[in-house]
């Protein structure tokens, strides 16, 4: 983050980043650190969709009572998670993929009822299809009857 660091700053911009594979004694997690006003916030390590939840739980003010939100959010973040995975990385036609060299990571747009569109920036390689993005979320949750988050 060293050589963007200023510029996140100027514009205020917030980063939420699961950072504890990185240097997991270093890092704080900060339960309420967007609410308390803070621009980074770093995480230990923590499942991999809870970066995503914990940002749109704050946005959208969910509380631990709304598991259909709670579920929707961390469905989002395992897209997320997964990079360029979600645009078709690793789908069985990766082979396929336009431009796989220069795959885009996935973006979402979420939405305060849960629902949210996956897409990628526009110029970059590889697809978001509902093909993709099921093989993902198969690989992530397996089978859903016994999927424990």
């Amino acid at each position: 983050m060293k050589p963007v660091l200023r510029e996140i700053a100027a514009r205020g911009i917030r980063v939420v980043s699961n950072a504890g594979g990185v240097n997991p004694e270093g890092c704080t997690a900060a339960l309420g650190a967007l609410r308390a006003g803070a621009q980074v916030v770093i995480t230990g390590r923590c499942v991999d969709s809870a970066a995503t939840l914990g940002v749109l739980t704050h946005e959208f003010g969910w509380g631990s009572q709304d598991h259909d939100l709670m579920a929707a959010g961390s469905l989002a973040g395992h897209l997320l998670e997964c990079g360029c995975q979600a645009t078709g990385g690793l789908h069985t036609d990766w082979d396929q993929m336009p431009d796989w060299p220069a795959i885009g990571y996935p973006v979402a747009e979420y939405h305060a009822d849960g629902g949210f569109v996956v897409s990628k920036p526009e110029g970059t390689g590889g697809l978001v299809t509902p093909a993709v993005v099921a093989e993902r979320l198969l690989y992530e949750i397996h089978d859903p009857a016994r999927y424990v988050l």
